[in-house]
């Protein structure tokens, strides 16, 4: 299972935080806040670009409430949302038996949206204002995990289904907190290695 890792160091002292990819994908879910917080707060994108992602050695300092802070706001996001990211979503049409994974626009009371699946751990619809001048807005975010099924403009109830999925947030965060708390008032050195073994 690919794994990625943030290590962070206090001199010789250091914990090192592994995730999988999907835990990984679960930070960037829509509206999980606790997730782009989190990334920000320990640098992952200070040295990343779009044509070749973490660049090898990439580190960033910061101090260790910063870290400390985030963390506890990510954990308490996951537990807050734990029976919904712990299933990767698929969805059914009524008049379609197929289950699909990924997106596909939608119509719902004469608004045309976009379903989704990802990343994994959700199952999203939104659904857009045509009539802005400066292009497509959402007017509404539905999420399918939580309502189950709604009716659609062409093609009978959306339902959604799930199945149990990994998620490792609630075992690897205690000890990364239980590693910050002591070094709150210190600069800590954050390492991030992508595809660590």
């Amino acid at each position: 299972m690919p794994q990625s890792a943030i290590i962070v160091r206090d001199g010789e002292d250091n914990h090192r935080l592994l995730t999988t990819d999907r835990d990984t994908g679960l930070l960037f879910g829509p509206f999980f806040k606790e997730g782009v917080c989190f990334l920000n707060a320990f640098g992952v994108f200070d040295n990343f670009t779009v044509a070749g992602g973490i660049s090898k050695g990439s580190r960033a300092t910061r101090r260790g409430r910063v870290l400390h802070n985030a963390a506890s706001a990510l954990l308490a996001g996951i537990n807050r949302d734990a029976d919904l990211l712990c299933y990767d979503y698929s969805y059914g049409f009524a008049n379609d038996p197929v289950r699909h994974g990924g997106g596909q626009t939608i119509s719902i009371r004469g608004r045309s949206g976009i379903i989704s699946t990802r990343p994994k751990g959700f199952c999203t619809i939104e659904l857009f204002d045509s009539n802005n001048e400066g292009g497509p807005r959402i007017a509404e975010f539905i999420d399918l995990r939580i309502v189950g099924s709604v009716e659609t403009d062409t093609s009978g109830a959306v339902k959604v289904y799930r199945r149990k999925a990994e998620m490792h947030w609630l075992e690897t965060l205690p000890p990364l907190l239980e590693f910050l708390h002591p070094r709150l008032a210190r600069e800590l050195v954050v390492e991030h290695h992508d595809r660590a073994s």
